[in-house]
């Protein structure tokens, strides 16, 4: 059926498809337009995204700018032109360079901020509508110019009639029903090019619209987001010197989301004179042991840390204090009740939290947890192993746990995909301490599965994704970390954990109950054995799902031979009959060619059918 699509490749094959909706199909036309247009007609005719549209939209070709770079910077202007579902899409794109050449990499990642503001009378209107009063009874400042806009809100540096410095981050008017028709043809388009496409055979489409719907469903409504700062303000309590802004539960609503306010340095922008004052390696090291941490042990991480979303926060600026901090300046004779979760994570994060940073020291703030992810038990230990596996130069093994985790496709070649992550991983291992980048070993490994048919899960993209974001970061602070060290001891003691947390008195003990148990019901269950045995009822049942398919296979094989057996006898006798009973003979042979022309045609109409 993929084929038979693929080989017509016309608008009205797809409607005789019947599987993507005739209303949709425009939009195919359109969406596919993108690629032609901007200059990734390559990457469209390779993933057989061309084959799809009539050919007058096949045959657009690049028309904004010369080079690269400039159609780049075109295409990433039509998306935020399209709108938010499309700006999504783009930041999708933008952790996918085993699809996409760099440069629209490079430019797709500034679509996390650079998106026109929302008139402020909107602002203050959906304020309103949220918090239940005017922006000047709520507020004694409340700065009329956004801090920063994105797709589907913007921000307001603001005051609290206490005096507090806030956030406050508005979501755009009408945004829902903007997504909802996009998000749900994107939905049909990934089970379209799933089936219709090379790259939908290799890439979880599906899997990257159903996380792409998740993050959107938790980004839309602030109070997730809310609780995720909460949990990583719980979660990075041990780091002290990581920042988490403390949420402001009273001015937070579905659409409205208030934090304290963070007073620093992009990442990104540090200047010279600084990196010459202070050192910032003890700071890049803490943030990659506080992603690992997020990864290999609560499986659940901050997916977005791109230089706009990590500060560097220099002694003697006005901030937020950290779990630790308030645990060390806490004066009270008795704790104050918890009413709420988010109250309830804070005081767990003060009671957990690690002795505060000396004042004198620079500490880095985290914003913007509407993006994250989770990752199941199984999944967060193959992870472990391949992230050790990378560290330790372990090529071979990194490559089997990789399979592991992937879906392999029918011609999926084992052998090379083996012997290609394994040179990868010696050739990361050869390079110089500053070029070493995890992340980007990570996507070149997702390459070489996409090349060798081996789909990958989304999950891992967005960690790559994520590693990829960081491995930026932690050159920023420090050109010559060297994150294999960090991975290495950091899985390395979360392994030996899990060996301990094995051996301990509570896993021993269950292992023994259970171990009883068995041993109290095996005499029994030897006895049903035997006695089904001496009766002659013992049957082995194997549950083969492939067997029918196998047993047609065989009948038809069976079927052909004795039709050909058939035909050579009837030729036979057909020839010893030639000079006695001509006119016999002569049937004997037409009624061979019918048959063997029979057999023929069969044979090619049930092959083309199979195909």
């Amino acid at each position: 059926m993929a084929d038979s699509c693929h080989s017509i490749g016309l608008l009205p094959a797809l409607l005789d498809c019947m599987i993507l909706a005739p209303r949709y199909l425009p939009r195919l036309a359109a969406t596919v337009g993108l690629f032609t247009r901007y200059g990734l007609r390559d990457f469209a005719q390779q993933q057989g995204l061309i084959d799809l549209v009539p050919e007058e939209a096949a045959a657009a070709e690049a028309t904004n700018g010369d080079g690269q770079a400039s159609r780049a910077a075109a295409f990433r202007k039509r998306l935020v032109e399209l709108g938010p579902a499309y700006v999504k899409l783009g930041q999708v794109l933008s952790t996918r360079p085993d699809l996409i050449p760099e440069p629209y990499i490079e430019e797709l990642q500034h679509l996390q901020d650079d998106v026109g503001p929302v008139p402020f009378a909107d602002i203050e209107q959906i304020i309103q509508e949220e918090l239940g009063g005017r922006i000047s009874k709520l507020f004694e400042t409340f700065d009329h110019e956004p801090l920063a806009t994105a797709s589907l809100g913007q921000a307001h540096k603001a005051t609290l009639r206490d005096g507090r410095p806030v956030v406050v981050k508005v979501q755009r008017p009408d945004i829902r029903s903007l997504l909802a028709d996009d998000m749900e043809f994107f939905g049909e388009l990934a089970k379209f090019l799933a089936s219709h496409t090379r790259a939908g055979q290799r890439v979880d489409m599906v899997g990257m619209v159903q996380q792409l719907e998740r993050a959107l469903a938790d980004e839309l409504d602030y109070r997730h987001e809310a609780r995720n700062m909460a949990l990583f303000r719980r979660s990075l309590a041990e780091f002290p010197h990581l920042l988490v802004p403390k949420v402001v539960e009273g001015y937070t609503s579905e659409r409205v989301l208030t934090t304290e306010r963070i007073r620093g340095i992009k990442v990104s922008e540090i200047p010279p004179i600084t990196r010459l004052d202070r050192d910032l390696t003890s700071l890049a090291d803490e943030l990659g042991k506080a992603y690992l941490k997020q990864i290999a042990i609560d499986g659940h991480f901050h997916a977005d840390p791109h230089p706009g979303n990590i500060f560097l926060v220099l002694p003697g600026q006005e901030n937020p204090q950290s779990p630790s901090d308030i645990a060390a300046n806490e004066r009270r004779a008795e704790p104050r009740a918890t009413v709420t979760p988010i109250a309830r994570l804070e005081e767990i994060a003060q009671e957990e939290a690690a002795p505060p940073a000396p004042p004198e020291e620079p500490r880095l703030a985290v914003i913007d947890f509407g993006m994250t992810a989770r990752l199941s038990p199984p999944m967060r230990d193959r992870i472990v192993r391949l992230l050790f596996d990378l560290a330790e130069n372990r090529g071979d093994d990194a490559g089997e746990t990789l399979i592991e985790i992937g879906e392999p496709v029918s011609d999926f070649d084992r052998i090379g995909f083996i012997r290609e992550v394994a040179q990868l991983i010696a050739q990361n291992h050869e390079r110089a301490v500053g070029e070493m980048q995890a992340g980007r070993v990570l996507y070149d490994a997702i390459g070489i599965a996409y090349t060798r048919g081996l789909k990958m899960p989304a999950e891992l993209t967005l960690l790559a994704k994520t590693l990829f974001s960081l491995d930026t970061i932690t050159r920023s602070l420090d050109p010559a970390y060297n994150p294999t060290e960090a991975i290495r001891s950091y899985t390395s003691e979360i392994i030996n954990d899990r060996a301990r947390r094995d051996l301990s008195p509570a896993r021993l003990f269950r292992a023994f109950g259970q171990t009883q148990e068995l041993v109290n019901a095996l005499p029994h269950r030897i006895d049903l054995i035997t006695q089904h045995m001496a009766a002659n009822d013992f049957a082995l049942k194997i549950d083969a799902p492939q067997m029918s398919t196998l047993l047609k296979g065989m009948q038809k094989i069976a079927n052909r031979i004795f039709t050909g057996l058939v035909l050579t006898g009837l030729l036979i006798a057909s020839g010893l009959l030639v000079n006695q009973r001509p006119r016999l003979a002569t049937t004997g042979f037409i009624l061979a060619a019918g048959i063997a022309l029979y057999m023929v045609v069969s044979i090619l109409v049930s092959d083309r059918r199979r195909e």
